[in-house]
């Protein structure tokens, strides 16, 4: 992935500009982040709320806590906002915890990172971060891109899902799976075929704009 254009005169990084936030989120690829999101709920969290609202949470705590990365590439900044994702579910998973043991609310929502009572999420992210329109989109493709994982067989859904949508190198792919780095290029290989067929079937039925393709 190539990093951003050239900073402008402001001398502001992509993820600290409100100009051009907007299109560094999208080149973040958010449909496959709402999928990841998706794929790393429980089931008992998935009942409480969506994944767009966790990509929402992440969203407004990535641009609230700017100050709070240094900007070196895209692909950095990304693993960065897949971090926060990934604290969010903790943070809700902790919450529902303790919710259905009675004790309250136990971690952060949307409404403690507005500056006031009465904002909206438009009021937390520079404009158009977060539309409307935008939000169902991600929200399509995310669910095309799952639905094309989930016809793959196990065994190389994971490394599929680990390459193509976290972006993680094949080394950490390998590590994580505990499978040595030639049998994860090998199921790497046949499944990125049989994703991408997945997308093509979904794409001819009329079912997909765009996804995830490797």
């Amino acid at each position: 992935m190539t990093d951003s254009p050239s900073r402008p005169a402001n001398d502001l990084p992509s993820h600290a500009d409100p100009v051009r936030f907007d299109a560094l989120v999208e080149s973040l690829s958010p449909a496959a982040i709402v999928a990841i999101i998706a794929r790393s709920m429980g089931p008992r969290l998935r009942a409480a709320c969506e994944p767009e609202d966790i990509w929402q949470e992440t969203l407004a705590a990535a641009w609230r806590d700017r100050a709070q990365h240094t900007w070196t590439s895209r692909d950095a900044y990304r693993a960065w906002v897949l971090e926060i994702a990934r604290n969010r579910i903790r943070d809700a998973s902790r919450r529902l915890s303790a919710e259905k043991r009675g004790a309250g609310h136990a971690a952060d929502r949307i409404e403690d990172l507005r500056a006031s009572d009465s904002g909206s999420l438009a009021d937390v992210l520079p404009a158009d971060s977060v539309t409307p329109s935008r939000i169902a989109s991600h929200h399509e493709r995310a669910r095309l891109i799952l639905r094309a994982l989930d016809a793959l067989p196990e065994d190389v859904e994971a490394v599929v899902r680990l390459h193509v949508l976290e972006e993680r190198p094949m080394e950490s792919v390998a590590a994580e799976l505990d499978i040595h780095l030639s049998a994860a290029w090998r199921r790497f290989r046949r499944g990125a075929v049989l994703y991408r067929d997945a997308l093509r079937g979904l794409d001819a039925a009329g079912d997909v704009s765009a996804a995830a393709d490797p």
